[in-house]
C-alpha cells in the first residue's frame, strides 16, 4: 500500500464554516435545527489522528446497519464491492456533515470507476437519512447505526460527549473496506469541522 499522507499534502482540506454551529460539547446540547453552511475555506495538510481499527485489520462484518430493506450487515454491504464508508456525526444538526455528505456526491462516479461502491454511516434514524437524501438528490446510499453499535465496532466514537444529542457520533473518518472485509485504507479527523476534499477523497483510494 502507498503511502497516504504524502498525498494528503497535495491537496487542501476543507473547513466548513456556519452560523449557529456547535464547536463544544455543551453547544451540541443546544443547538437546534443549524443554518445551511455559508462558506468553505482551504486551511492545508489534512490532519488524521489514529483512531479506530487499523489498516490491515479486518472490519467488524457483524456489525449491524438498518436501511430502508431492513437490516443489513456490513459483510452484506460488502457482497456489493468494496466500499467507501464516510463515518459523519448528523444528517440532520451538523451543517459539516450535511456540507461533507453533498460534496461528496459528485465522485459517486469517480469512485465506480474505480471498483468502489459509496456509502454515508451516521447514527440518525432511517427516516431522517432518507429525507435528507432525496433533498438533496444523492446518488448514494446513507446507512443508519442507530445506537452507534457499528460506530463502536470500528473503534470511532467520539469520547468527548457524555450527554446530549451528540452522544455516539462518530470523529468524522473516511473508512475504505476490501469486498473480503480487510480495512485497506482509511483517514480519522480529530476535527469534525475539517473533513478530505474529493480530491482527498479519491486519493485515499488511489493510494491503495
Amino acid at each position: 500500500m502507498k503511502r497516504i499522507a504524502s498525498l494528503f499534502a497535495l491537496a487542501p482540506a476543507l473547513t466548513f464554516v456556519a452560523c449557529s454551529v456547535p464547536s463544544t460539547p455543551s453547544e451540541d446540547k443546544q443547538i437546534a435545527e443549524p443554518a445551511e453552511p455559508i462558506a468553505t475555506e482551504a486551511t492545508g495538510e489534512l490532519q488524521t489522528i489514529d483512531v479506530g481499527l487499523a489498516v490491515g485489520a479486518t472490519a467488524p462484518l457483524d456489525a449491524t446497519f438498518q436501511t430502508d430493506d431492513g437490516e443489513k450487515t456490513l459483510a452484506a454491504v460488502l457482497e456489493d464491492g468494496p466500499a467507501v464508508f464516510i463515518f459523519t456525526r448528523s444528517v440532520e444538526w451538523c451543517p459539516f456533515c450535511q456540507t461533507q455528505l453533498k460534496a461528496v456526491n459528485a465522485v459517486v462516479g469517480d469512485l465506480k470507476e474505480r471498483g468502489y461502491n459509496l456509502y454515508g454511516v451516521s447514527y440518525d434514524s432511517v427516516a431522517s437519512q432518507d429525507r435528507f437524501s432525496k433533498n438533496q438528490m444523492l446518488d448514494y446510499a446513507i446507512l443508519s447505526d442507530e445506537g452507534s453499535k457499528a460506530i463502536d465496532a470500528f473503534d470511532i466514537r467520539d469520547p468527548q460527549y457524555t450527554e446530549g444529542k451528540a452522544v455516539g457520533v462518530p470523529y468524522a473518518s473516511v473508512i475504505v473496506v476490501d469486498q473480503e472485509g480487510t480495512i485497506t485504507a482509511k483517514s480519522v479527523s480529530g476535527d469534525f469541522k475539517k473533513r478530505p476534499t474529493n480530491d482527498q477523497l479519491l486519493a485515499i483510494v488511489d493510494a491503495i
